[in-house]
């Protein structure tokens, strides 16, 4: 994380010094040794994934079956990112704001030990290129805008105009990696601004240890505060300590792509493009990164609620509930997608269309939200509404299982419905169904038309529909209509006749009947 500073006491209160909130390059191998023998399982080709420590425990490659981030673009606010070759498939178009500079169209902004490279890193460093790690997020784009300069500071309305900027260019995600010890009305106005237009601000908790004062704008309520844990989901030794906290991230010895680091010796490979940092600035990116992979599996999702439900579904490492040290606790993406498919259901309605008859095709339909689905149908002995719990009267109907259905003389009064089933969550461990409600019972004959036109001879073959080869009968119980040569004919006058049909019974068939009303025009 940058830290915000004064550059001197005379600066207005609107142009706070800000700088990024990181353990210096000279600390690290105080706050961590690495061990070189200590790997994790690999869920891409990307060769050093083992190392990342940090993904494994957010639970992160466990939900990368359902998503990794696409169509999301987080905003690093920092000292710009990249270039680098884990990153530059996953850049947008950057900008420069840093008084009195103010430049559009930067992809090459990384102007300080590549903290801003980093934190964009650990959220999107691209995954299964065969170079370095993964990102929490790998698929999600990044915005770099550099407020920050080569020593590291800047100042509060530069952040503030580039949080507009991120807003207004489209950003789900603003990760601020950076903070002082004062507000600045400004930048919360910024922030405020992006909280309005449904854009989550997520900002390092700071590194100034236990009794170190809370920084600014991690301490705002308007964003989500983030501080470092170690692999034994301990407090980093930096770890501040506040009511202000509201998460933990992994933050210590943490593997991310790099430029212009000062001691190779982090680096784990010859070249240093992948190096080890701590830093609550690194903590905050796990948390930016898991929130895109939310945003990017329920587009609909707020930003209020994916703060909700990343602290709601935190697995708890501190005091019982929400406490100084972790906050809610330490980020458990399992449980947030677990979470996420309860508040949105991925089926919401289904229906069958048919004509109601045996030998005609019945169509189902559904509006769901699942990338697939499968079918079944069943068919009912009684009537009934659409369920999400199979009627006691059911039956499902062997291999039929496409979304559409050609009725047999099996379904003759019965009642058909079709269902749909999806699975969702961790390991597809959510099983959701949902059942059509019927329509009419299949009937085994039935008339082409009820409404004839006057004076007209209309041939009862025609009239008539069955897939019965039984012997058919037909006889008028009222009206004026006649029967002469196999014929149905109607009257001059407009009126209604009653017709009365049976069909004896023929293998596969029983015996079929029915009376129907006729209206003559």
């Amino acid at each position: 994380m940058h830290v915000v500073r004064r550059r001197s006491d005379a600066l207005p209160f609107s142009r706070r010094i800000i700088s990024c909130i990181v353990i210096a390059a000279t600390a690290f191998t105080s706050v961590f040794a690495f061990n070189p023998t200590q790997t994790f399982a690999a869920a891409t080709n990307d060769p050093l994934i083992d190392q990342q420590w940090g993904l494994t425990a957010i639970g992160a490659p466990s939900v990368w079956n359902i998503t990794r981030g696409a169509g999301v673009t987080v905003a690093v606010i920092d000292t710009g990112s990249g270039p680098h070759p884990d990153l530059d498939n996953n850049l947008e178009i950057g900008r420069t704001i840093f008084d009195p500079i103010d430049i559009a169209g930067m992809v090459d902004v990384d102007m300080k030990g590549g903290h801003g490279t980093v934190i964009a890193g650990i959220i999107a460093a691209v995954a299964d290129n065969g170079i370095g790690g993964a990102g929490v997020a790998p698929q999600t784009r990044i915005l770099p805008i550099r407020v920050l300069g080569t020593n590291g500071d800047g100042i509060s309305d530069d952040v503030s105009k580039a949080i507009r900027f991120a807003v207004d260019s489209g950003a789900k995600v603003i990760n601020l990696s950076l903070g002082g010890k004062d507000e600045a009305l400004p930048l919360t106005k910024a922030i405020q601004y992006a909280v309005d237009r449904n854009v989550l601000v997520v900002a390092a908790a700071g590194n100034g240890q236990a009794d170190s004062t809370p920084k600014w704008p991690a301490a705002s309520d308007l964003t989500l505060a983030v501080t470092a844990v170690s692999r034994n989901n301990g407090i980093a030794s930096f770890g501040q300590r506040g009511d202000y906290i509201d998460l933990s991230a992994p933050g210590v010895s943490i593997l991310s792509s790099a430029v212009g680091v000062f001691d190779p010796k982090l680096c784990p490979t010859s070249s240093p493009l992948f190096c080890y940092s701590s830093g609550t600035s690194m903590a905050a990116a796990f948390v930016t990164g898991a929130a895109a992979l939310l945003f990017a599996a329920q587009p609909s999702i707020t930003a209020a609620q994916v703060r909700d439900v990343l602290q709601r579904t935190a697995t708890d490492i501190g005091a019982p509930g929400r406490d100084t040290t972790f906050g809610y606790g330490l980020v458990n993406l399992v449980a947030a997608f677990a979470e996420l498919d309860e508040l949105f259901p991925k089926i919401i309605t289904a229906s069958v269309t048919t004509e109601g008859h045996v030998g005609a095709l019945a169509v189902g339909t559904t509006s769901t939200s699942a990338a697939t689905a499968t079918s079944q149908w069943y068919r009912c002995t009684a009537p009934g509404e659409a369920t999400t719990s199979k009627p006691a009267d059911c039956t499902a109907i062997t291999n039929a299982v496409a979304t559409t259905y050609q009725s047999t003389v099996k379904d003759l009064r019965k009642f058909l419905r079709y269902s749909v089933t999806i699975t969702s969550g961790i390991n597809n461990s959510i099983v959701s169904t949902i059942f059509s409600a019927t329509t009419i019972p299949e009937s085994g004959a039935w008339i082409t038309t009820s409404t004839l036109s006057s004076k007209t001879k209309t041939p009862l073959a025609e009239l008539l529909r069955s897939p019965s080869k039984g012997l058919r009968t037909f006889k008028i119980v009222n009206g004026s209509c006649k029967l002469r040569n196999s014929l149905f004919v109607a009257p001059a006058q407009p009126g209604v006749c009653t017709l009365k049909v049976s069909i004896a019974a023929k293998a596969p068939f029983p015996k079929l009947g029915f009376t129907t009303v006729i209206t003559i025009s």
